[in-house]
């Protein structure tokens, strides 16, 4: 597995380059990084080439400046170039999970002919969607900093039994240790950036569901997720795969499930 690094608009961005084939653009979500993807990657089969990048701030990229607002507007620009920068010129498979999706998604809704499928793990691109407990206390300011500061491995370990008790408690602990203060800082900024669904998300959750109406789509979810409800699912113009056994990190809690189901995806489209 091969670990890269591009400059976009002078933001470093370390991903995951491995295998030759058809594109696919994995993104993972929070507090994750592209090593997230890991159990999963062995078990899909060849004739692929995955990329899998950090989001800017997590993981060994590079974090945005600091006046800079990554909302929609500039995550629909951002992976294009991130594309080009990688010498990616046909199109791509997209995969994206939790806030994944409001990273990426802005730029299938801009950049539709550029994609070739969206395959969907639990996440949001709704201008309804509801935040969840955490969110409501990382968007006020200091009370944020000050549980980024608390927050350790017990308290993520008691976390993920809760909500994705089937996740190995080694990757419980190697994801904490990926946290670092640049992450946690980003971490803060992204859920202060998206605070306002209705704001946010309009006019590009109309925009997405256009441009998803001529793109296969695959929607697979753990309704026992916390976060984002099951309702949400139904959301992208598909008729959504439930999992009623696993929650929010359906493909750490069964890898071999997702890749199966997803390569199977992929046959269908090339």
């Amino acid at each position: 597995m091969a670990d890269r690094e591009v400059s976009v608009d002078g933001v470093k961005v370390v991903y995951t380059d491995r295998g030759e084939g058809a594109p696919l653009l994995l993104m993972h979500g929070n507090p994750d990084t592209r090593h997230s993807w890991e159990p999963m990657l062995g078990k899909l089969g060849k004739g692929l080439r995955i990329l899998a990048p950090d989001f800017p701030g997590f993981g060994d990229s590079q974090p945005f400046p600091a006046e800079v607002d990554f909302g929609p507007d500039l995550m629909a620009d951002f992976w294009d170039k991130f594309l080009d920068a990688a010498t990616v010129s046909e199109p791509v498979h997209v995969v994206v999970h939790d806030f994944g999706g409001p990273w990426l998604l802005p730029w299938v809704a801009s950049q539709a002919q550029r994609v070739k499928s969206v395959f969907i793990l639990n996440t949001l691109f709704q201008r309804d969607y509801p935040w969840h407990s955490w969110a409501r206390i990382w968007q006020r300011p200091v009370m944020g900093e000050m549980s980024m500061l608390i927050f350790n491995r017990y308290m993520m370990r008691r976390e993920m039994r809760a909500y994705a008790p089937g996740v190995p408690p080694e990757l419980v602990d190697e994801g904490y240790s990926r946290m670092h203060r640049t992450m946690r800082r980003t971490l803060l900024r992204t859920y202060r950036a998206y605070s306002r669904p209705a704001e946010v998300f309009d006019p590009w959750e109309q925009r997405l569901s256009e441009a998803l109406a001529d793109i296969p789509v695959y929607v697979l979810w753990g309704d026992q997720d916390p976060y984002i409800g099951k309702e949400f699912a139904e959301r992208y113009g598909v008729g959504a795969d439930h999992r009623p056994d696993l929650g929010h990190w359906l493909h750490l809690q069964e890898p071999g499930l997702v890749a199966e189901t997803l390569g199977t995806f992929l046959q269908d489209y090339g």
